[in-house]
């Protein structure tokens, strides 16, 4: 019975901190997971939109060395970058109807 006063205390300590690893830290996992996440999204992003700018003035300096002193350079650079993203969208439209033809059973 002496150790009765000692083992209160302890038990409610036990208790709450198997409460706080069963949310809290939990909650806190996936909330450090969310922010990196977001962050390496915005990365992600924002080396995106650096590449399709370096690619559209890279262009653009091909165009106005091949041509000389032409104002229309610009125009045909964004043209150019941009018929590549339909060509390459063409391309995966076509994968993706030959993929969804594959799945259909045939009757």
């Amino acid at each position: 019975m002496d150790d009765f006063p000692q083992r209160i205390p302890d038990l409610l300590e036990s208790a709450t901190d198997r409460v706080r690893s069963l949310t809290v830290d939990r909650v806190a996992r996936f909330l450090k997971f969310l922010a990196l996440g977001m962050v390496m999204t915005v990365l992600v992003a924002m080396a995106v939109i650096f590449l399709l700018v370096g690619l559209a003035r890279i262009v653009d300096g091909l165009i106005l060395k091949a041509c000389g002193d032409c104002g229309w350079s610009t125009e045909v650079a964004y043209a150019a970058v941009g018929s590549l993203f339909l060509l390459g969208g063409g391309v995966l439209w076509a994968l993706r109807l030959k993929a969804k033809g594959s799945e259909e059973p045939e009757e």
